[in-house]
């Protein structure tokens, strides 16, 4: 197998758990060597059509131009066993996200216990959620396994809520004969407080505003020798929603716990992936217009990655979400709501090409073809009755590092 021209950011379980290379790391920083201070960037532009409904932008009419990504990450080496990170983050995804300029992340980093085989430290700050194999990584585009991640697990369409929150994670790991393991638990303020958050637990845009009350996370991770990732993730997060004027809710609470398994498995130029979750979520106190209800959502995807030449990559994905597992075909929330039943759920099934030209651009083509409407960006499809339920869709990128 020749090698390929990866950088230092690749994807999770390429090259091992990265707990597993931070305790075999040296604790002392080499002031002669090693810098103290170092500072990586990225862009990517992306042009995006559809058949029907929009995806991050207009791009039904025409190629939509709005998937823009750039970001500037810096690491600080304050004390042996201290570091500071950060990132800002440029991000433009149609109406669904506008916000543009931002900080992703920034936190302490302190390893408090260090030996040759275990760690133990705590992150503190606006801290990065670990969730599932790629949540970490997601807004390099060079981590990711395709433009889009897998939408049922990853969902553009509330990313908000898993992405990134103020709070604290302990972490730690180890490197023993039977592989590397490494463990995170924590706690943080979530952010529900956007307009596709609202669209995905409440079916739409409303007056009020819901506030992240406090959330719970937890993940454990083992790598074998023979290049097997397993990955059980844990979250639950609370809000609270606080009506507007002329509001149709009440001041109710919305609950999400999910319980996530992930397998990724490594061979000489293939990578297998699949991880499956059944979310929860729980809806009271918000008035007849919305009554309360319990309903436990599916989602699954499998996909494998090619490397078929050293700078070239296929990928062959299927991704599967329903938002009620008792209710597959969408009939009864159909019957209940008056909306198409394919709001209900989503199937994918993408092909994807990619293309390392140099190690700092790579070139991107996607096609997905999409038969439900469930993730689709309600901010960019606000008519319900308006989305189709069988669509296509295919994606352009160039990215580039630094």
């Amino acid at each position: 197998m020749k090698a390929s021209r990866r950088s230092s950011w690749t994807r999770p379980g390429r090259v091992g758990l990265l707990v597993a290379s931070l305790i075999t790391a040296p604790v002392e920083a080499d002031g002669d060597s090693a810098p103290r201070v170092h500072v990586q960037g990225f862009a990517a532009q992306a042009l995006i059509g559809t058949s029907h409904n929009n995806f991050f932008g207009d791009s039904q009419d025409e190629a939509s131009s709005e998937f823009t990504e750039a970001g500037l990450h810096a690491t600080w080496q304050v004390r042996d066993r201290l570091l500071a990170a950060g990132q800002l983050l440029y991000r433009r995804a149609g109406e669904s996200d506008s916000d543009g300029l931002r900080l992703d992340y920034a936190h302490l980093d302190w390893r408090f216990h260090q030996s040759d085989s275990h760690q133990i430290g705590a992150r503190l700050g606006k801290v990065k959620i670990p969730y599932g194999l790629y949540n970490e990584t997601r807004d390099v585009p060079f981590t990711r396994p395709g433009i889009l991640l897998p939408q049922s697990v990853y969902f553009d369409n509330s990313r908000s809520l898993v992405l990134a929150a103020p709070g604290v994670f302990l972490y730690g790991g180890g490197v023993h004969d039977r592989g590397a393991s490494e463990w995170s638990i924590g706690a943080i303020r979530p952010d529900f407080d956007s307009a596709s958050v609202e669209y995905n637990f409440l079916g739409n845009d409303l007056p009020g505003k819901l506030d992240g009350r406090h959330a719970f996370g937890a993940r454990f991770r083992w790598e074998s020798p023979g290049d097997t990732t397993l990955a059980l993730t844990y979250a639950d997060a609370q809000a609270d929603y606080a009506p507007g004027a002329l509001d149709p809710f009440g001041a109710g609470t919305v609950d999400f716990r999910n319980l996530m398994l992930s397998v990724q498995q490594r061979f000489d130029t293939l990578t297998l992936t699949a991880e499956y979750g059944r979310p929860k979520i729980r809806l009271a106190g918000f008035g007849p217009a919305l009554p309360d209800r319990v309903s436990q959502a599916e989602t699954f995807y499998a996909q494998g990655e090619w490397r078929f030449a050293p700078d070239w990559e296929l990928l062959l994905r299927h991704d599967v979400f329903y938002r009620s597992r008792k209710d597959r075909n969408g009939h009864a929330f159909a019957a209940a709501t008056g909306l198409p039943a394919h709001g209900n759920y989503a199937h994918d099934t993408t092909l994807g090409l990619r293309w390392d030209a140099t190690p700092s651009v790579m070139l991107r083509g996607e096609y997905h073809r999409v038969n439900g409407t469930a993730w689709v960006p309600g901010p960019d499809n606000p008519d319900f009755f308006a989305r189709a339920r069988d669509w296509d869709m295919w994606l352009l990128q160039a990215a580039w590092r630094f």
